[in-house]
């Protein structure tokens, strides 16, 4: 891949539809409502009952769950109190009055014959085995990087096999000009949602690693069980301003050490905001409240090479993504930036080509599109991630799927901030 390094002469960060379950989400609030009726509980307890009650042959994501539970919360159902750092729910007399006037949908549902589901759904009832056999192999803790890589390889290994088994009279196949072919069940993002959580950090290192990027390395207990699979995750940073309510601010996790109770965050240091000004002025010691991540998008590694592009606001997540690719991987970065000494240097096991481009204006796309004509992108299936400025971000993609005939789906690209809004976004762009 041939890089063009030209010297042109930045800001804050940056749903997923769910297949039906075997309730609807009508019934699902029915059931929920009555297992908190029983007993005050929090998300997971109330998977685990469901889990238990249809003998594992259902197993909700908490990205079911917990909208669910907004919903009943907002009805006035339930009311949420502090639990051991986890939010329960316990009901109200609305929401009993709720289940007396649902009882015999309630009962049906308390008494329902979960073994009947398989002969009806021999798929799902075979996606429900899985998720029970993961649920107890992975249980919590740490299984190892051995174990959890050999069952990522059968689950690889597996869903090659089904994407094998060709569906008569259905078109499965688009073409590339660069050669790659897909098929259309070819899961490209996989999506994972997890218990949102908030965590009181500290901070226990800081560091200039260039003239304008302040690193933080952050140290509490609470990050035992912190999650995040996906280098362009974001956590949510609050910051306390006064008012009736702390200001809010999208970060990416640069790396976590989840046995060492340390998060990494990097801050891109720009025109005075919350996060900015908490950056500068932080001392060891000082404290920074965070929650999530809510979930992560993680890209299939089934692809041939990789282009990933940003400026400053992504560049955590692109030196993560660089220092966390498998040797044999083929990446070339595109670092958007004010001038040289703005540019980070990553370790990687992977094949890595880096090119820079410095332009003086981050919401200016014309520099960006110059120094992205100079790529050459190579044969084969390639997957292209873009993140910046939400207008060069969108001029970037349609420089590729436009200009290039590179196919939509093996590109993301994301809008971190918008040119005159503080804390706006574009997280996925689909127009």
């Amino acid at each position: 891949m041939r890089h063009h390094h030209p010297h042109n002469k930045h800001k804050g960060h940056g749903g997923h539809r769910r297949g039906r379950g075997p309730l609807d989400y009508g019934d699902l609030r029915l059931l929920l409502l009555a297992q908190i009726a029983d007993s005050p509980s929090h998300g997971y307890e109330l998977i685990r009952q469901i889990e238990a009650r249809s003998a594992g042959r259902y197993v909700p994501s908490p990205g079911v769950i917990y909208p669910t539970l907004a919903w009943l919360e907002d009805m006035g159902f339930v009311a949420a109190m502090a639990e051991s750092g986890r939010k329960s729910f316990a009901i109200t007399d609305p929401g009993r009055a709720f289940l007396t006037a649902n009882r015999a949908t309630t009962d049906t549902l308390l008494a329902r014959d979960w073994s009947r589901d398989d002969d009806r759904d021999p798929i799902r009832a075979g996606m429900q085995a899985i998720k029970q056999a993961l649920t107890e192999v992975l249980k919590p803790g740490d299984p190892g990087q051995e174990r959890v890589a050999s069952i990522a390889a059968l689950l690889q290994s597996t869903a090659q096999t089904i994407r094998s088994q060709s569906v008569p009279g259905q078109a499965n196949t688009q073409s590339s000009r660069h050669g790659g072919r897909t098929t259309q069940m070819e899961p490209i993002i996989t999506r994972h949602r997890f218990d949102i959580r908030r965590r009181t950090l500290t901070v226990q290192e800081k560091l200039w690693i260039t003239p304008k990027m302040i690193r933080f390395v952050l140290f509490s207990e609470e990050l035992a069980d912190f999650e995040s699979l996906g280098p362009d995750d974001h956590v949510k940073l609050f910051f306390d301003i006064g008012g009736e309510g702390p200001a809010m601010r999208d970060y990416t996790p640069r790396a976590f050490d989840r046995q060492a109770r340390t998060l990494t965050l990097d801050f891109a240091v720009h025109e005075a905001g919350p996060a900015t000004q908490w950056a500068v002025d932080a001392k060891l010691g000082d404290t920074l409240n965070i929650g999530g991540p809510r979930g992560s998008a993680v890209v299939a590694p089934i692809f041939d090479w990789w282009l990933l592009i940003g400026d400053e606001t992504a560049l955590p997540a692109m030196g993560r993504w660089v220092e966390e690719m498998p040797e044999g991987t083929q990446v070339a970065t595109l670092g958007l930036v004010t001038e040289a000494a703005e540019e980070q240097l990553w370790s990687t096991r992977a094949t890595h080509e880096a090119a820079w481009s410095h332009r003086a204006d981050p919401a200016d796309p014309a520099p960006v599109l110059e120094a992205a004509a100079q790529l050459d992108l190579p044969e084969g299936k390639g997957f292209i991630w873009i993140a910046a400025e939400a207008g060069v971000a969108r001029a970037l993609r349609d420089h590729f799927q436009k200009e290039r005939g590179h196919p939509r789906e093996w590109l993301k690209a994301a809008g971190y901030w918008l040119k005159g809004q503080a804390d706006a976004q574009e997280k996925l762009l689909e127009d």
